[in-house]
């Protein structure tokens, strides 16, 4: 698989794809590591502003994300909401410093011994499978998504443009940071988590993707034909982190 890395943590089975797909470069970034006894963390962030912009933005964050989560001893959503500012305010310095406007969005998931805290800000996408079924799907926070909350009718036409208009990030600007969050308590043998940017979901349906989820295959097999399809159909870079 061009360009693929994989993991596999302790435990926790945890493998993850990454590729620039049709674009010069990958902006996206994933960080998987282990935060302590029974912990683990899983980022990933896909990097706005420009060619080299996004790239670091995306790196920037997860590891300062990543030093901030490995040192508490808790979590819950006030925390990461925390943690998910402190990180903005640093990128905003970051950005003054160097006149720019770069950010990511970001979705992550963190393991302490058998709960899982899952959040995210913009458009990464985090699911939820149980039973060769989505129990859980977040929702991207997009303009779309935001009309349809405030009971705005959206036009077929515009949907699809819509989807891509992000209304929430981790940029510059605090009010624009609130995370997205889930918790999942009762983890089950066989469940799986998977964290995907927006150039899997664009290019691979929710059916498609359960379609190889659910097949018999091996985790690293699964991985290696979602890859073979994304980098045959996706227009974007595509990451995909796959929990079991």
């Amino acid at each position: 698989m061009v360009e693929q890395q994989s993991m596999q943590l302790k435990k926790m089975n945890s493998n993850f794809i990454t590729n620039k797909g049709a674009r010069k470069s990958n902006q996206d970034v994933v960080l998987i590591k282990s935060i302590g006894l029974d912990k683990d963390i899983f980022l990933l962030a896909d990097g706005m502003g420009g060619y080299k912009n996004g790239e670091y933005a995306a790196n920037f964050i997860v590891n300062h994300l990543y030093g901030i989560l490995k040192i508490q001893t808790s979590f819950d959503k006030s925390s990461i909401q925390l943690a998910i500012e402190e990180v903005t305010m640093a990128l905003a310095t970051e950005n003054k410093k160097q006149d720019s406007n770069m950010g990511a969005t970001l979705g992550g998931v963190i393991r302490d011994d058998d709960i899982f805290y899952c959040f995210w800000v913009g458009d990464v996408k985090i699911m939820h499978i149980r039973n060769q079924k989505i129990v859980y799907e977040s929702v991207e926070h997009n303009l779309k998504n935001e009309l349809i909350e405030n009971n705005v009718f959206v036009e077929a036409t515009n949907a699809k443009k819509y989807n891509h208009v992000v209304t929430r990030s981790i940029q510059n600007d605090v009010s624009k940071a609130k995370i997205g969050y889930m918790c999942i308590t009762d983890f089950r043998k066989n469940d799986f988590i998977v964290l995907c940017s927006d150039g899997v979901t664009d290019a691979i349906s929710n059916h498609q993707l359960l379609e190889i989820i659910n097949s018999d295959k091996e985790a690293v097999a699964k991985l290696s034909e979602i890859d073979d399809r994304l980098q045959k159909n996706a227009n974007d870079n595509y990451s995909l982190i796959f929990l079991s």
